[in-house]
């Protein structure tokens, strides 16, 4: 074998091992990964109405825990495509070139020079091992399952986060118009007050009095106001782009109102705790975390049993006795094969004992497995009651507004007309705004209840 026979061996080699990699990948059955990071969002333009879909939709292609998940599903995914290289052969190559000397004998003799050079290309294949390597292709597999139920679960609680946010920044908008009301009525007994002191027909104490309440409903605004920004901070923060612009949300509609307290949940308790159960993803992940660490079991069991293995190599060798010599003289051509069987006999109890951990960790799966099913049914339970709750609120807080409101036109009357106090009219406002935003409170109450039943059931 010529020099040029070790370069083109050398190149072969290398070819070899650069094109096994993607074959294997286009080999492999039953990868599916996520793409890769989604390309974010354009900002919406500035003055667009945000609809709840619309931030859903950012938040899932946007938020960084979405991002983290879907990375962990291709590291996954890349995790079985590791196992499947036990169904190839490893190839590598050798090649050496030596430089020496070597002592003709005699002591005045001078030393002879020596030159060797080695080329040589290796394989080994495993023709069979009882299963090892499909249990742990198939544990992968079951692995990456659950990775992908996993992802699901993350872009649920996402998508839960968003809808809180956003329907608390619409409760938190509400709040500053009855605030904002609030002020102006406020501002106008003021107005009466001065005026009744002015013609002499009121004491000074009504309108210190009113002049008191309307500085604290200034002062009820401005926290309204500022608990809005926040509520809009919370809301970027939960579609993942803090620098997404503010814009208008759209108002809820009378008909949207009026239907909340009417309008009754599709599944009863029973059927929405069923389909929990059979939808949850984490509950799926679970059942796939089992199933992964079945193949585990089966796996490390295997462990006790022989491998069939096929190595061999071929290449060539020869020595020079100078280096005028290389090139000159072939290489002689050397080659082997070797069929071997590996038998197990001892090795200190590891196999036992990865046995035994594997075991345990199935079990220790299968415990959480069913703490994640008594989490999900309390849940659905208190999902379902809390819906039940925020309609009856609604109900209950409409009434107490209307007759708030009646109480206030009434006051307000009387004193205009010089009959009532302004302590009458006073309580009369306190009543009235604590019923406005009751109510306010109780139509988002409702709209947050019914996000997390829809969560809860598997959904969302």
């Amino acid at each position: 074998m010529s020099a040029l026979r070790f370069l083109l061996s050398l190149a072969f080699a290398l070819a070899i091992g650069g094109w096994l990699p993607s074959g294997s990948r286009a080999a492999e059955p039953g990868v599916q990964t996520e793409q890769g990071p989604q390309k974010a969002l354009t900002l919406e333009a500035k003055g667009k109405e945000l609809t709840v879909d619309d931030s859903v939709r950012n938040a899932l292609e946007n938020h960084p825990s979405i991002k983290a998940a879907r990375e962990r599903v291709g590291a996954q995914a890349a995790v079985l495509r590791q196992q499947f290289a036990a169904y190839y052969p490893t190839i590598s190559t050798t090649n050496t070139l030596q430089d020496g000397t070597q002592s003709a004998g005699g002591s005045g003799a001078n030393p002879l020079a020596q030159f060797s050079v080695q080329s040589q290309i290796s394989g080994s294949f495993t023709l069979y091992n009882f299963g090892k390597r499909e249990g742990a292709v198939q544990s992968a597999r079951e692995t990456l399952s659950a990775t992908q139920y996993n992802l699901k679960t993350t872009a649920d609680t996402v998508v839960l986060g968003v809808k809180q946010a956003y329907y608390s920044y619409l409760q938190a908008r509400a709040l500053v118009r009855v605030g904002e009301e609030t002020v102006r009525d406020r501002e106008l007994i003021v107005r009466q007050a001065q005026a009744f002191f002015d013609v002499g027909t009121r004491a000074k104490i009504d309108l210190v009095r009113a002049q008191s309440n309307f500085y604290t409903a200034q002062a009820g605004l401005i926290a309204a106001q500022n608990a809005l920004k926040v509520a809009w901070v919370s809301l970027k923060n939960a579609i993942g782009l803090p620098d997404f612009p503010e814009q208008p949300l759209p108002e809820l509609t009378a008909a949207q109102v009026e239907s909340f307290a009417v309008t009754n949940f599709p599944l009863s308790l029973e059927q929405s705790r069923t389909q929990a159960f059979s939808v949850r993803p984490e509950l799926q992940s679970f059942d796939a975390q089992l199933r992964a660490q079945d193949q585990i079991i089966a796996t490390n069991r295997r462990g006790h049993l022989p491998d069939v293995l096929l190595d061999a190599n071929y290449g060539g060798r020869s020595k020079f006795a100078s280096s005028s010599f290389l090139g000159a003289v072939p290489l002689q051509d050397t080659w082997q094969a070797q069929l071997s069987l590996n038998i197990p006999i001892f090795d200190g109890f590891r196999t036992t004992y990865k046995v035994e951990e594997s075991v345990r960790t199935y079990y220790s799966i299968r415990a959480q497995a069913e703490q994640q099913k008594q989490q999900v049914a309390l849940e659905v339970e208190q999902g379902y009651a809390n819906l039940g709750s925020a309609q009856e609120r609604i109900k209950a807080s409409k009434a107490a507004e209307e007759a708030a409101k009646e109480n206030l036109d009434l006051a307000n009357g009387r004193y205009q007309v010089g009959v009532g106090s302004i302590i009458e009219v006073t309580d009369a406002q306190e009543t009235y705004v604590r019923a406005e935003v009751d109510y306010v409170n109780s139509l988002y109450s409702y709209k947050i209840a019914e996000a997390q039943l829809l969560r809860a059931v598997g959904t969302p």
